[in-house]
This record gives C-alpha cells, structure tokens and sequence, in this order.
C-alpha cells in the first residue's frame, strides 16, 4: 500500500496526541500535607507515581468547601499547559521555561471514582456528609442536619417557625448567651 503526505501527517498528529498530558486518574498513597500528596496515576494501564504534587481545593478570597484527604482517596491528576512553578510559590512573575504539559506541572483534584467505588449519595441539593451518617443535608428551604452530637457555637440562635429538633417542634425560638434561662419561645 502506498503512503501518500496524509498518512505521514496522521501519523505525526498521533505521536503528538499520545504525548501530551492533560489529565490522567489516580489515587493518593501519601499524604505530606492537606496541601500535597504522592500519587499513583495510571497510564496505558499501568501504574507510576508523582510526588509531592499539590492538591486542589474549592476555594476562594472568602468561602471553603474543605474536604479531608486519607490514603487511598481518588481523584485526577491534571496537567498545566505551561510551567506553574512561580505560580505556586506565591508569584505573578511568569516562568522562562518553555515546557509544555510537562510531568512536573500538575495538580491532584478529588473526586473521580470508579463506578464499583462511587458512594451512593443521598437525596438533596446540597449535601455534606461523612460515610459514617454525619450530614448538613440542604434541598430547597429545608436544612437537616444529621449526627450523634451536634454542636452550634454562636452567640445568639433563633430558630424559624416549626424548626424540629429531636423530634420536638419549636416555634420562633431564639437562644443567647446572656439569655439561656429565658428562651422566646414555644415548644409544641
């Protein structure tokens, strides 16, 4: 069979597609910090390692989700298309290397499981749970949260109309610190 410039161009675009990185899953095996772990990626099933390799949480100047990282969570290991080097030590300056998708620009994201592994997730909105039954549990207007021991520090709580706690209905309740012998309001 003859080849013909399209062949030799496929084939050039191939070599180029199976040597960027861009994100591959993984597993943590070590953790240093919340903000580092040590990693087995797996490609062309098989498996190799990345250390030290940070971790990406949700985030910003002034809100957290913070999840817990433990050995054997899984999750990505995402590839940069430049060097992040600077960026990660604190810096705006932008790095002089020329490396693209390179093995040392990336970062662990949790999250992406293999379907036998996927935890069946209750139903709601917005849920933050633990596999051991503790939930803040929010779907609609309603909150419910869900645990052996419940704990609310504030220095005042009021409670809407019809809040239930333990089963015992409370209307319009509020709770100070300075008021805890006198609460407003009525148990049904």
């Amino acid at each position: 069979m003859t080849r013909n410039c399209n062949d030799s161009l496929n084939d050039i675009i191939d070599g180029l597609y199976s040597t960027t990185l861009v994100e591959k899953p993984c597993k943590i095996i070590n953790i240093h910090s919340q903000y580092s772990v040590d990693i087995e990626y797996y490609d062309n099933n098989k498996s190799d390692y990345l250390y030290k390799v940070p971790v990406k949480h949700i985030q910003t100047s002034k809100a957290y989700v913070f999840l817990g990282l433990n050995i054997g969570d899984r999750g990505t290991v995402r590839f940069f298309d430049t060097d992040v080097t600077n960026y990660i030590h604190g810096s705006s300056k932008t790095s002089e290397a020329v490396r693209k998708h390179d093995i040392n620009d990336n970062a662990f994201s949790c999250g992406f499981y293999p379907s036998p592994e996927q935890y069946a997730f209750p139903q709601g909105d917005i849920i933050v749970g633990t596999t051991s039954g503790a939930s803040v549990n929010i779907s609609g207007n309603n909150i419910t949260i869900t645990g052996a021991n419940v704990t609310i520090n504030a220095s005042e709580v009021t409670l809407g109309a019809q809040t239930t706690i333990d089963g015992k209905v409370f209307l319009e309740h509020t709770h100070s610190n300075g008021n805890e012998g006198n609460p407003t309001g009525a148990v049904i």
